[in-house]
């Protein structure tokens, strides 16, 4: 027998239908937090996750970035964002603005609660869940805000292959660190281990972040030609390899922004041949990855004589 997790639904959002899916289990979190006597919590929660990715759909429409659907969490909002085309200027307005959303809130409830209200427990939460969901987004770890920002950047100055390798060493650094935290909190506090739940959170997130970063990289490098012809100008990125590297390798220190034009230097630092990347691509479909530039520029010799 199976049983759905989910209810899937279309809602027609300015005049484009969105896929909407919500999580069954959130009936078993709402009356559990009835139950244990954490209902107005929750719900401010709920409240302060849903600005917070409310603020990513804004952005991502300011942006004109198409919304592919909205899932309805337990814990709130998660919208799922088309990225294959986005700017680092654009993938980086969109990824701030959930904490910029939380600050924005925090602040409201700030004045509200100096000026017009007193600083009542809920109030007080209010304040500390935003901050603590700021801090906690912009962690760099994967695919928390604070990961996608930092891997973009990272991705503009070695490519994707290195950042992701960089990036998800930084993540597991920054789990281990959580969890000293964690335990040290556990055993000075016994029963709060809160820090230790965000740990196993964060090593979920890290793992299926997972994948084989090469592969990510022809994926997007192929999406190249269609986003030159619809701008019509592209930034140009040059690198030089020596002639042993193999194309597979040079993939690797693509990045996404980029259209690409290597120099291919002999062990003299000689140039003796100049390819585009769609050239590095085609070849790589034609022969493999593991085919040596030099092995390459003899083919094509070959072929014209």
């Amino acid at each position: 027998m199976c049983i759905k997790d989910a209810w899937n639904f279309y809602l027609t959002i300015l005049n484009k239908p969105i896929k909407i899916r919500v999580n069954l289990f959130i009936l078993v979190v709402l009356v559990s937090m009835i139950y244990f006597e954490y209902f107005t919590e929750y719900v401010l929660l709920i409240f302060i996750m849903t600005v917070h990715e409310m603020a990513h759909i804004l952005a991502a429409k300011l942006m004109k970035v198409k919304l592919y659907s909205l899932n309805i969490l337990p814990m709130g909002l998660n919208a799922v964002i088309e990225d294959k085309y986005l700017s680092f200027r654009q993938s980086f307005i969109i990824n701030i603005s959930g904490p910029v959303g939380n600050v924005l809130l925090m602040f409201i409830f700030y004045v509200i609660g100096t000026y017009y209200l007193s600083f009542s427990n809920n109030v007080l939460f209010f304040i500390y869940a935003n901050l603590s969901l700021v801090v906690f987004n912009l962690l760099p770890v994967l695919p928390l805000d604070g990961g996608r920002i930092l891997k973009d950047f990272l991705v503009l100055k070695i490519g994707l292959y290195k950042a992701s390798k960089v990036l998800r060493r930084v993540s597991l650094l920054f789990s281990i660190s959580v969890l000293i935290v964690g335990c040290f909190q556990y055993f000075t506090s016994k029963f709060n281990f809160s820090f230790i739940m965000v740990v196993v959170y964060l090593l979920f997130l890290l793992k299926q972040d997972k994948g084989e970063v090469a592969l990510m990289n022809i994926k997007n490098l192929s999406y190249r030609r269609s986003r030159l012809l619809k701008k019509g100008v592209y930034p140009v990125r040059e690198l030089a390899v020596i002639k042993t590297m193999s194309l597979g390798e040079l993939i690797k220190s693509m990045d996404f922004d980029r259209f690409h034009i290597i120099y291919v230097l002999n062990q003299n630092m000689k140039i003796i041949g100049v390819l585009t990347e769609q050239e590095v691509l085609d070849n790589i479909i034609k022969y493999n990855t593991q085919i040596s530039f030099e092995e390459l520029l003899e083919k094509k010799e070959y072929s014209k004589g």
